[in-house]
């Protein structure tokens, strides 16, 4: 199921007053900052939300800017009240329902009337919160994968998950003689790895998903051993690894060059190493700058 146009088919009012009772019910109603702060705050931000269009000024009065980046944590503290209230009320329900922000995925044990007869009250719930919907009795999409009945799911009773591509996607990955650090273009293979080895639990998908990607990858200019010695990092095995929630690991406050990336620039890392010790000898500069700088680049 997806939400029709979430961010802007929340009513302010509702929205603002949801938000609110979820930051005193989190703090036991003795929040750090009183929530009619919170109330001003938030209505400064949905209500002077203005935009130009063919020369004409437009205030938005209804619904929240997607690009505001309170937009997101607004709309699923708004949905979370909208679905507990519409699964609690319903006799009919979901033996799983999960929800990213407004998709939502859905396991049901009963007649697909029912199904139907759920979707009807559910579009009927809100004044302004619709849904669409797509039922499969053998595979469905949700986010970037598809799940599936596979041939776990005669024997086991398991679904499984296979990646997903819209039919507008092109494959236009940046290009490798385009102008990025090194590290970039070799994140950028792993990272999409990883999301392969993800997004399917079939060994039989992966290998396939990561055969494609690499075609791709050639098509884009990326040579072969970087592509093959990238990729060898990531293997099946090592999935359910990849599936368990990572601890970031916490550091210090680090001292950022920031500059524009240049290939005619190397080494800058050793450079500035080199000459480290010219922070190093002020007394000053030394309690403030106490550990090596990290290289950052920024986008022209």
């Amino acid at each position: 199921m997806d939400v029709t146009s979430l961010y802007t088919n929340i009513p302010q009012k509702e929205g603002i007053t949801i938000v609110c009772q979820a930051y005193e019910k989190y703090h036991n109603n003795n929040p750090p900052i009183p929530s009619h702060y919170l109330k001003q705050m938030l209505g400064l931000i949905l209500k002077e939300n203005s935009l130009q269009f063919n020369g004409v000024n437009y205030l938005q009065c209804f619904g929240t800017a997607m690009g505001t980046r309170m937009a997101v944590a607004f709309a699923n503290l708004f949905m979370v009240e909208i679905e507990t209230k519409l699964l609690h009320q319903s006799s009919i329900k979901p033996r799983v329902w999960k929800r990213y922000i407004d998709d939502v995925f859905s396991l049901w044990d009963v007649r697909k009337q029912d199904i139907d007869l759920f979707i009807e009250q559910a579009n009927t719930f809100h004044p302004t919160i619709k849904f669409t919907a797509e039922i499969s009795e053998t595979e469905i999409t949700f986010l970037d994968t598809v799940v599936y009945k596979g041939e776990r799911f005669q024997n086991e009773a398991i679904l499984d998950v296979k990646t997903h591509y819209k039919p507008t996607e092109t494959f236009q990955y940046t290009h490798y003689s385009s102008c990025h650090p090194p590290g970039v273009k070799k994140g950028f293979i792993k990272g999409e790895a990883i999301r392969l080895l993800r997004t399917n639990s079939s060994e039989r998908n992966f290998q396939e998903a990561m055969c494609n990607f690499k075609t791709r990858l050639e098509a884009r200019g990326y040579p072969k051993s970087l592509i093959e010695k990238t990729l060898s990092e990531v293997s099946f095995a090592a999935r359910q690894s990849t599936l368990k929630k990572q601890t970031k690991k916490t550091t210090g406050k680090i001292l950022p060059f920031v500059t524009a990336y240049h290939p005619g620039v190397k080494n800058l890392k050793q450079i500035l190493m080199q000459e480290w010790n010219l922070i190093q000898n002020q007394p000053l500069l030394k309690t403030i700058y106490k550990t090596p700088p990290i290289i950052s680049y920024k986008k022209r």
